[in-house]
């Protein structure tokens, strides 16, 4: 029974959208019907001259509303009868993408939505507004775009701006575009609706990170040089099986005193071509966090803005950088580097199935990125398998609920959200059961990281 009231409430409000006529045509119509009875009705001298040239300007009053409703009706009819005439012949071309910019100041990074459709007619001095269907028969607000100004009096072209209210950094896939030709007055809406496949992506902004030393640990290609010398450590845990052209100097005694074995250190050496450092990010969460709005989708949001924001800050410092994810992720096609790494970080999800531990065999990782869904047993276990080269960035999600943090996002996912609405991640946080899990998981993180020689708290 839900399932079909459900079923029958989207049926009908999809009907509504195509409703040709507004609530201010009705509104009008009646404050006109009520306003032109009352003016006859209070016409103090009946049958005199008077009376007669007042109706005669009552009259012509009314046709001239008329026929400037009429013209306005018209031009947004046309509009929609050729916009239907070009959808037929398969003619019309939409485009949807999200582009970051920043403020004047730079201080406030803003996200933009930008849509474009062609060829489109639009009414004369009338609007054109949409209605976005997206991930399953969700449905946009009805906006207006906000244009550029335009160099040309008449363009087959609608392009603009729209501040969408989206409240996650992720992949977003627009199903349908519900097109609304309105006339001047906003008294008619000629809707009609146009399947489309597009996808758009909104992207975490960079954070302020602290810089983080970081060494390379793998050369990919050899005829690529740097600028500067990099130190590289050697294969391995550093060491190898002595070797008749060794140094004896380099010997590990400590070792051969424990296990007969001669090994040598592999000294650390400056390589002109080793440039490549290796970035892994864990988005595992051994814990259960279902249902709990804060942690899918708040901590995320933070938790994808600082990886950005580390990897924003390696980029300064002149490595070839690899991002290595735990998780499959789309690509996009001819994009640059760091838009692919962006996209990636944008699609990430939380994940049960590749734990952190995975990554203590990845000997090549210059860092590794966990948060605080990740349990203080496997971090254990993953510090002991790695080299004291590797950096350890440490996410800790709690912080996400500062009010400094709160501000940026709200900012930048171009969101005027009510007070109340950021309050309610925080009161669903202090209500829930995995609060307390958490942060005494994150204290045993903090205490364990502490032990490494390189790591960074976020």
């Amino acid at each position: 029974m839900g399932r079909t009231l459900q079923y029958i409430r989207g049926q009908l409000r999809w009907a509504l959208f195509f409703i040709p006529f507004t609530f201010y045509f009705l509104l009008f119509s009646v404050a006109g019907v009520l306003v032109y009875n009352w003016l006859l009705s209070n016409n103090t001298q009946p049958g005199s001259s008077f009376a007669d040239i007042f109706t005669l300007l009552l009259k012509a009053a009314v046709w001239f509303v008329a026929v400037i409703v009429g013209v306005a009706i018209i031009s947004s009819l046309l509009a929609y009868l050729v916009f239907v005439w070009r959808m037929k012949k398969n003619n019309i071309q939409f485009s949807i993408q999200s582009k970051a910019a920043a403020a004047n100041n730079g201080n406030k990074p803003t996200q933009r939505i930008i849509i474009a459709i062609a060829p489109l007619l639009k009414p004369l001095l009338g609007f054109i507004k949409l209605r976005l269907q997206y991930d399953d028969k969700q449905f946009s607000p009805k906006f207006a775009l906000v244009q550029q100004q335009q160099k040309k009096l008449f363009s087959s072209q609608y392009m603009g701006e729209y501040h969408w209210q989206l409240p996650e950094i992720k992949e977003y896939r627009i199903e349908k575009l519900v097109l609304y030709f309105e006339d001047m007055f906003q008294f008619f809406s000629f809707t009609i609706a146009l399947p489309v496949s597009n996808r758009f992506y909104t992207s975490p902004f960079a954070p302020a990170i602290a810089n983080m030393p970081v060494s390379p640990r793998k050369t990919e290609d050899s005829a690529t040089r740097i600028e500067e010398l990099k130190k590289v450590e050697g294969e391995y845990l550093n060491y190898k099986n002595f070797e008749n052209n060794d140094d004896v100097r380099r010997i590990v005694w400590k070792i051969y005193a424990k296990n007969k074995e001669l090994v040598v250190r592999t000294p650390e050496v400056l390589d002109p071509t080793a440039s490549h450092a290796y970035i892994y990010t864990s988005f595992y969460t051994a814990f259960d966090i279902a249902g709990n709005s804060t942690a899918e989708i708040f901590f995320l949001n933070y938790y994808k803005t600082m990886l950005w924001g580390v990897y924003q800050q390696l980029t300064k410092q002149g490595f070839a950088l690899r991002l290595v994810a735990d998780q499959p992720t789309p690509t996009l096609p001819n994009a640059a580097e760091q838009d692919l790494v962006q996209y990636a970080l944008s699609t990430s999800k939380w994940q049960a199935d590749k734990n952190i531990t995975q990554l203590a065999g990845a000997k090549d990782a210059s860092v590794i990125i966990v948060s605080s869904f990740c349990h203080a047993d496997d971090i254990a276990v993953l510090l002991n398998n790695q080299s004291a080269y590797t950096t350890i960035v440490f996410v800790k999600l709690s912080n996400s609920l500062q009010s400094t943090y709160l501000i940026q996002l709200v900012q930048w996912l171009f969101i005027q959200q009510e007070k109340n609405e950021v309050e309610m991640y925080k009161t669903n946080w202090r209500l829930s059961l995995l609060r307390r899990t958490i942060l005494d998981n994150e204290h045993k993180l903090e205490t364990l990281l502490g032990k490494h020689s390189r790591t960074l708290v976020l």
